[in-house]
């Protein structure tokens, strides 16, 4: 299926670089690990991790429903340092529903062997069409 999707996502996901691709009924979301992305310890800060999840999990909800979507809960967990990227998020829904879309993502760090560093279950609430462009 093609989804309708922005590709290019918002400025903000712009000003951190992310890409999307659509394999195989997924959507991975990928990032170039910069020095500005880093924490003290030198690995990627766990608010991007998040961010990449929340931007995977949403995209393959919203191209699964060709519906806009609203993030209402995620739980993630944190298995190892992001430290040498590019850092993939690889989103696939697991419950389409009526009115929400719960997706499970996995983060890995493809510069360390695909070295899985975070898993995450996201639920969306849809809110509306996609707009057409």
């Amino acid at each position: 299926m093609a989804p309708e999707i922005e590709p290019e996502g918002t400025p903000f996901h712009q000003s951190l670089g992310l890409r999307w691709a659509f394999p195989d009924g997924a959507v991975v979301v990928t990032l170039d690990l910069r020095d500005d992305m880093r924490g003290p310890a030198g690995a990627l800060e766990g608010g991007i991790v998040s961010t990449l999840i929340d931007v995977a999990g949403a995209s393959a909800a919203a191209a699964a429903t060709g519906s806009l979507v609203v993030t209402q809960q995620m739980s993630i967990s944190f298995l190892a340092p992001g430290r040498v990227g590019p850092i993939a998020a690889e989103g696939r829904t697991v419950r389409v529903g009526q009115y929400d879309v719960v997706s499970e993502v996995r983060v890995t760090d493809e510069g360390k062997g695909d070295r899985l560093i975070a898993t995450a279950l996201a639920t969306f609430k849809t809110v509306g069409d996609l707009p057409r462009r």
